[in-house]
């Protein structure tokens, strides 16, 4: 059989395409993202917005049989035959030189704002590290969207460090769960950036009444010997935070001395102080021009 590989958006390496070729190679099938007259044609779509485009790749593969799914599909996203969820990922689909996977899926939090419940379900065990990680490699993707979650943290950080694997906790860690024991085992792991060019720790203040549980966290990694600099605080705006509120986390995050990350919900256009809030915090400018000194005044104007 003749399998086509599909990635309709994302900018990271598709972890259920690296399943399904690692599985239809044992089947003995040629699969890969330039097969020519396919037999089976796997589509993923991760964002819903692409949804609609990435259906309409059937037309180009009329004799050929279906399939989509992902994220981007919510409820309706099929999920993967247990056999091929659970088989190490073909790493070399992509040729990259780390493991990619989820060690848990759902989230004990349900956020209004947010698809995982619904798409993942309850927070569950999903697989083990060993099950993803290849032998060969030294670095890891972790997706699991709240690993601090899970009773087997400790074992699973032990097993990382013990093995001095480099892990990116690509989803953020929930700042609300580090407690002191927590903060110093994740001081001691060696946590990057998704492209593994220098150390982070990723977190997120998304809504206002979580201030003293995510301010405690970052105060705790902090303790633990964390750089503070080296953390990075994702923060919601323009899903029912206001101004004043956001500038008042983004000074509260600065003066604790992490470095604050503004992300614009839905990525709306219509509120320009947003744009302007979020390039303002993003490229770093605060760090040489004053608040309300940037853009003629911009913030404050529209923040008064």
């Amino acid at each position: 059989m003749k399998v086509l590989l599909v990635q309709a958006d994302g900018k990271l390496p598709n972890l259920a395409l690296m399943k399904l070729s690692a599985y239809h190679k044992t089947q003995g099938d040629t699969v890969g993202f330039h097969v020519s007259n396919p037999d089976r044609v796997y589509v993923s779509c991760v964002f819903s917005k692409n949804v609609s485009r990435a259906r309409g790749t059937a037309k180009f593969y009329p004799d050929a049989e279906f399939e989509i799914g992902g994220p981007g599909l919510g409820t309706a996203g099929s999920l993967l035959p247990y056999e091929v969820e659970h088989s190490m990922p073909d790493y070399s689909l992509y040729g990259i030189d780390y493991s990619v996977g989820f060690s848990t899926r759902g989230c004990i939090r349900d956020c209004p704002f947010c698809q995982v419940h619904e798409v993942e379900g309850s927070f569950r065990e999903h697989a083990s590290i060993e099950e993803f990680l290849h032998p060969d490699h030294q670095k890891l993707l972790l997706f699991d969207n709240n690993f601090l979650a899970s009773t087997l943290w400790r074992v699973k950080l032990n097993y990382i460090n013990e093995r001095g694997i480099k892990v990116s906790f690509t989803q953020g860690l929930d700042a609300r769960l580090v407690d002191d024991e927590k903060a110093k085992v994740l001081e001691r792991t060696e946590s990057f950036n998704t492209h593994f060019t220098y150390k982070t720790y990723y977190f997120a203040w998304d809504l206002m009444h979580e201030e003293d549980g995510v301010l405690r966290g970052l105060r705790k990694m902090i303790d633990a010997g964390v750089v503070a600099s080296r953390i990075i605080v994702y923060m919601l705006v323009g899903y029912n935070t206001s101004h004043q509120e956001d500038v008042y986390r983004f000074r509260k995050l600065v003066e604790l001395g992490v470095e604050p990350f503004v992300m614009i919900f839905n990525n709306r256009r219509d509120d320009r102080w947003l744009r302007d809030f979020a390039r303002y915090v993003n490229k770093w400018i605060y760090r040489t021009v004053e608040f309300e000194k940037y853009n003629r005044g911009a913030l404050v104007e529209s923040n008064s």
